[in-house]
């Protein structure tokens, strides 16, 4: 049966985009139970005043501690839930592998996750999307609420080919190094959240249609780690629970 965390009051979340999907595969892997509130993205609720209150950044999963302190950030939520249930370690048992873990968790997510995130967004604010580009029609112009100047942020629409490329090049540059290794994983022989992170961003945005997962088909150590991580019952649950936009 999985364990509750005491502290934790509610989680808001929507299982069927990245970054919840981070959270909820790693408290699967961990065993953990999380009290989640369902927040409609897709109306931006998440965005509305009683959520700014508490979240300003106006993303989720964001975590509300019975204190009513609140933690959000995916990486940040799979941070607490590493400290307070130590095992299985997705982030690391000892300070080095720690170190290790989070030094791979930076590599990917500068130079593989946010271009795959941003390629993504930039597209489907130009003509291009998705007719030339490629893509899904119902995400045309689905950021253009949301990422804004007045939320801290920009949309450069003529930089999607370019985001997206670099994605792809952080990919060639793991198989890169890997080829020939007998690692299992991103970083080395242990499942991390490095792995869960990798993974969701090819498994959501390569389902979209970004040519980030199509382009590992070329790429035979990721195209078997990709398969790997399928085939654990973490994965297979969180997909599972994620059913109902593009899968």
């Amino acid at each position: 049966m999985a364990a509750e965390i005491k502290e934790i009051k509610a989680v808001y979340t929507n299982p069927v985009i990245p970054n919840p999907m981070n959270v909820d595969f790693f408290a699967k892997e961990k065993g953990i139970a999380l009290p989640y509130e369902n927040v409609d993205f897709g109306s931006l609720v998440n965005r509305d005043e009683e959520h700014l209150k508490q979240n300003p950044a106006g993303q989720i999963p964001y975590m509300e501690m019975q204190d009513g302190t609140i933690i959000a950030e995916s990486i940040a939520i799979m941070e607490y839930l590493e400290e307070a249930q130590p095992n299985p370690p997705l982030i690391g048992a000892t300070a080095k592998d720690r170190a290790v873990n989070r030094m791979w968790q930076r590599r990917m997510e500068e130079h593989f996750v946010y271009p795959t995130f941003t390629g993504c967004r930039f597209a489907t604010a130009h003509a291009d999307y998705p007719e030339v580009s490629g893509g899904l029609p119902p995400f045309k112009n689905f950021f253009e609420k949301r990422v804004t100047p007045e939320n801290g942020a920009m949309m450069i629409p003529d930089a999607y080919k370019g985001m997206r490329q670099w994605g792809i090049n952080k990919l060639q540059w793991l198989e890169n190094l890997k080829a020939g290794s007998s690692d299992e994983w991103i970083a080395g022989s242990n499942f991390t959240m490095v792995d869960i992170q990798t993974y969701t961003t090819l498994k959501f945005f390569g389902s979209a249609k970004e040519p980030c997962l199509a382009a590992i088909d070329e790429m035979p150590w990721l195209k078997a780690w990709y398969a790997r991580v399928e085939e654990r019952p973490a994965c297979k649950a969180m997909l599972e629970d994620s059913k109902g936009l593009l899968w």
